[in-house]
């Protein structure tokens, strides 16, 4: 008998490295064990003969072990050969360097192997086949079924977690409590939880899968909508001040702009001028918008209007930002549109303070030291928060708070990381979403090449020759996955190519390094020397993802760049094409990669697209959102099951989180008892 709390060491041939291993995938207590879900399976339950397999070459056979021995190759490796037969013919089974299993596998005894010939010339032997000693039906745990295969890690295969999840299942019923009210189960024909849970772990069919599957998706989905629905109801009863701005009053000040604005940056603002209460007269429920647009599509300049309108109105309006670095740029940038406007302009960092005590309605822009700074206004109009999912939940709604006169801040939300609208659904249901695909008129696109490692000299030669023949007037810059070298990963390291890239084939030019762990003052000092033109080449990590403007940076140059998802390419080939000059991204693979048919699919994929939501979709559907976006860093929920674009599930389970909620079930039981 096992409890849901109770260790894995409490589980039979689990000891404690074993429960260490298994940590390092998030299964801690018995309960995890069972909720570690297969990410695939492998149907074996068609077991041909060996004459069927031979010209099949594949599938699963049931045969006698005839003989099995060890020999050695001519460069000394071990080749185990097994000598298998069943009354159709016989064949033979190889495998390299596993010589235990001359003593594992019994001769005369029957298995069932799974697996195929290499399709080479002269192949005819089975190459390291799966296999399994056969035994009644209802007993075989890998071969001869329908096999689940789930998330691995360093010491823990999906053979030993199939039978430790076996020896467990029978208890499932007390190790699991399902919270799901039965009314619903029924209304939407779900199987209990613990069935769920036992058909996804040993199915008999590909229908009991479907089953499981579909009961463990709707409580992954159902989560989320009641996080939306209760969302919703808080701020029903909300007020936000009027901000009575249209277009039209803003024409001017649109006009004077020292560049034409698209349509799509002009719809967004009307959408916002809008929803923030154009031409109404009483308070209004607050606007909750996430303004989505591609990288350099011109955000800033609706978030600078918005904020503009909200002053103009009689409030102060607020932004802010992840980092210094892109703080810095929205002040620089904002302060030149609306420096001819009158209009106050704080930036509030670690090291600066608001100077100003007045309640003036003014602007303020800065990081998160916005959150404890003691002289903000009191009567903010407009929150706006730049790439939201870099804020813990809490830190946003600091800032969303009743003002003097207990009327809440609109609260619009702009990110650079194209995120597709059937994600959008997911992540901001419970908000209004704008788009911002096109591009300022004039923005020459930048040109991409995917670059192979053994072209990866040529590729700087090439970049150390276009500075030096722009008369050093062009700059790049280069990225890479880490900032020290580290054993377990090949990946290449910033700090180190830095010293190599400086003294080879980039001496001559003037290198600088950026990376994460350097303090404000040293990060502020390298972009600005970087500006005056005293570094010709930025070696970098991650960290210039945001933020980063320079008119003259023309090459972006990523290394390992299988190691980002593409999304995360997009936002550092947009760090370059802004000024007038033509520019370049060379996506550069990581070494001995030839053979990753997919990584380099990907990145020629990328290569040929410029628009962030084509790279953005692509990605969702070929590696899903956590490899996309980062699960930790974006907040996106972490689906074990659930499709995160599945909208048809997403409107039916807001459906019956809104039942919930009406019929007073205690949520936070009912949440703690669904699948998670």
């Amino acid at each position: 008998m096992y409890k849901e709390s109770d260790s894995v060491t409490t589980i039979p041939l689990i000891g404690q490295s074993k429960a260490t291993a298994l940590e390092r995938l998030g299964i801690i207590t018995v309960k995890d064990l069972l909720f570690h879900i297969p990410n695939k399976y492998k149907d074996s339950t068609n077991v041909i003969s060996i004459l069927q397999f031979k010209q099949d070459k594949q599938g699963a056979i049931l045969a006698k072990v005839v003989d099995i021995k060890n020999a050695y190759t001519r460069t000394r490796k071990v080749l185990t050969r097994a000598q298998l037969e069943d009354e159709t013919g016989k064949i033979y089974a190889l495998w390299f360097n596993q010589p235990y299993l001359a003593k594992a596998i019994h001769k005369g005894a029957y298995y069932l192997f799974q697996g195929k010939i290499p399709d080479k010339p002269g192949a005819k032997d089975i190459s390291n086949p799966e296999y399994e000693l056969y035994q009644e039906e209802a007993e075989q745990v890998h071969l001869g079924k329908i096999a689940p295969y789930y998330p691995e890690t360093e010491g823990i295969s999906s053979k030993w977690l199939r039978s430790r999840i076996k020896a467990v299942l029978p208890y499932s019923n007390e190790i699991i409590t399902d919270t799901l009210p039965d009314e619903i189960q029924k209304d939407q024909k779900l199987l209990s939880l613990p069935q769920a849970i036992s058909q996804v772990q040993i199915p008999k069919t590909l229908e009991e899968i479907d089953q499981g599957r579909a009961r463990l998706g709707f409580d992954e989905m159902l989560k989320i909508a009641i996080r939306m629905e209760e969302g919703m109801l808080e701020r029903k009863d909300w007020e936000s001040p009027v901000i009575k701005t249209t277009m039209s009053d803003l024409s001017e000040m649109i006009s004077k702009l020292p560049f034409e604005m698209t349509n799509d940056q002009k719809k967004a603002l009307e959408d916002i001028l809008d929803e923030m209460g154009s031409g109404k007269a009483k308070n209004i429920q607050p606007m909750r918008k996430l303004l989505n647009g591609d990288v350099g599509s011109g955000k800033t300049i609706v978030a600078a209007l918005a904020m503009y309108a909200t002053v103009r109105a009689g409030y102060s309006a607020c932004l802010m930002a992840p980092t210094s670095i892109l703080a810095n740029q929205h002040y620089d940038n904002i302060s030149k549109l609306l420096e001819k406007e009158n209009i106050e302009i704080d930036f509030l960092a670690s090291k600066r303070k608001i100077e100003s005590k007045s309640n003036k309605a003014r602007i303020v822009i800065g990081t998160h030291a916005i959150l404890y700074n003691q002289e903000l206004p009191d009567n903010f109009g407009l929150i706006i928060i730049d790439e939201q999912h870099r804020f813990g939940v809490e830190q946003r709604n600091q800032l969303i708070k009743p003002n003097k006169n207990n009327l809440y801040p609109h609260y619009l939300s702009m990110t650079a990381t194209p995120i597709p609208r059937t994600l959008t659904n997911v992540l901001f249901g419970d908000m209004s979403a704008s788009f911002i695909h096109e591009m300022p008129k004039n923005r020459i696109p930048i040109e991409t090449h995917y670059v192979p490692s053994i072209k990866r000299k040529a590729c700087y030669e090439w970049i150390k020759e276009k500075i030096i023949t722009s008369n050093y007037q062009e700059q790049a810059f280069v990225v890479f996955p880490l900032i020290e070298e580290s054993e377990k990963s090949e990946a290449r390291a910033a700090t180190k190519e830095y010293e190599l890239l400086s003294k080879s084939v980039l001496k001559g030019l003037k290198v600088g390094l950026l990376h994460g762990q350097m303090k404000e003052a040293q990060k502020d000092e390298v972009l600005k020397q970087f500006k005056e033109k005293e570094i010709n080449v930025l070696i970098s990590t991650s960290v210039i993802e945001v933020g980063i403007d320079f008119k003259d940076a023309t090459i972006m140059v990523i290394e390992n760049a299988e190691r980002f998802g593409l999304a995360q390419l997009h936002q550092f080939r947009g760090r370059v094409g802004r000024g007038t000059m033509k520019s370049y991204c060379y996506v550069l693979s990581g070494d001995n990669l030839e053979n990753e048919e997919t990584v380099i699919e990907r990145l020629k994929y990328f290569s040929t697209h410029n628009s962030g939501f084509d790279v953005a979709e692509y990605d969702l559907e070929h590696r899903g959102p956590g490899e996309v976006y980062g699960i930790r860093q974006s907040g996106i929920p972490n689906f074990k099951v659930a499709k995160i674009t599945d909208m048809k599930l997403l409107m039916k389970c807001r459906e019956v989180a809104k039942n919930i909620i009406e019929k007073g079930y205690n949520i936070p039981d009912l949440i703690e008892g669904l699948f998670r």
